[in-house]
C-alpha cells in the first residue's frame, strides 16, 4: 500500500510540475477565427489527465505521421474493436477535413486545427467537431496534449469544450445536466480509446525503432514490451 501511495504521490507531483511549466492553453493555439469564437463561448468544459509509460519522443513520432487518421483506425480495429472492424469509418473530405456517420445516421464533421510539437516538452493536437444529436446542433473543441515527464513517461491529457447551439439546452438546468452528462460520457470514451490506440501505436513504433537500431526496445521504466502485431 505504501509503495502504491508513493507512486501515486510521485505521479501527482510530476503532473503538477509539468503542467505548470510547459505548454500553452487551448486558446493560445487556435489560429482558426471561427473555432476561437466557439471556444470563447460559455462551453461545457471537461478534462482528464494521467501518466502513461511512453517515451515522449515516441509519442511525438506517432502523432506527427502523415497518415495518422488511417493509423488510428487500423489500431482501433486491432486493439479496441470487438469484431476487428471500425464501426464508423472516418472519411477524408479535404485537407485536414474529415467526417463520419454514426449508427443513427447522424453526421459529424471534423477539422484538424493544430497538430505539432509546441515546444521541447509538449505536443498538442486539437480538432473541432460539429454535428447534431438529440439535444440539437453542437460544436466541440477537443484538445489532446502530451507532456514529457522524463523517466515517468508522458503526461497525457484530453480536454473538451462543447457548445450546444440550442438556447433552451444551454439555459435549462435539467437539459444542460443531460447534455453535460452526454459530453462527459463521450469525453471518457474519447480519452479511453485515444489512450488504448496511443499505447498500441507507440508500442509498434518502439518495436520498429528497436529493430532498425538492432536492439530490443524498452519502456521508460525499463520494461521490454511484447512484440506487437506488425502490418
Amino acid at each position: 500500500m505504501r509503495i502504491l501511495m508513493k507512486r501515486f504521490t510521485l505521479q501527482m507531483i510530476v503532473i503538477l510540475i509539468a503542467l505548470s511549466s510547459f505548454g500553452l492553453g487551448t486558446a493560445d493555439l487556435l489560429g482558426n477565427a471561427d473555432a476561437k469564437k466557439v471556444f470563447d463561448k460559455k462551453c461545457i468544459r471537461l478534462g482528464t489527465i494521467e501518466v502513461l509509460p511512453i517515451k515522449f519522443e515516441t509519442a511525438c513520432r506517432v502523432l506527427k505521421q502523415n497518415e495518422l487518421i488511417n493509423a488510428v483506425q487500423k489500431e482501433f480495429a486491432r486493439s479496441v474493436s470487438n469484431n476487428g472492424e471500425v464501426e464508423f469509418p472516418i472519411i477524408g473530405t479535404g485537407p485536414k477535413q474529415y467526417h463520419y456517420v454514426n449508427e443513427k445516421g447522424k453526421r459529424t464533421d471534423i477539422t484538424e486545427l493544430y497538430r505539432k510539437q509546441t515546444n521541447a516538452h509538449s505536443f498538442d493536437y486539437i480538432v473541432w467537431a460539429s454535428g447534431k444529436r438529440f439535444f440539437g446542433g453542437y460544436d466541440v473543441i477537443i484538445h489532446l496534449r502530451v507532456v514529457d515527464a522524463n523517466e515517468a513517461g508522458i503526461i497525457y491529457s484530453v480536454s473538451t469544450h462543447a457548445y450546444p447551439h440550442n438556447w433552451a439546452t444551454r439555459f435549462s438546468a435539467r437539459k444542460i445536466g443531460i447534455t453535460k452528462r452526454y459530453f462527459k460520457k463521450k469525453m471518457k470514451l474519447i480519452s479511453y480509446v485515444a489512450r488504448q490506440i496511443g499505447l498500441g501505436l507507440c508500442a509498434k513504433d518502439e518495436f520498429k525503432q528497436g529493430l532498425m537500431e538492432g536492439r530490443r526496445p524498452l519502456r521508460p521504466g525499463g520494461e521490454a514490451p511484447a512484440p506487437p502485431s506488425l502490418p
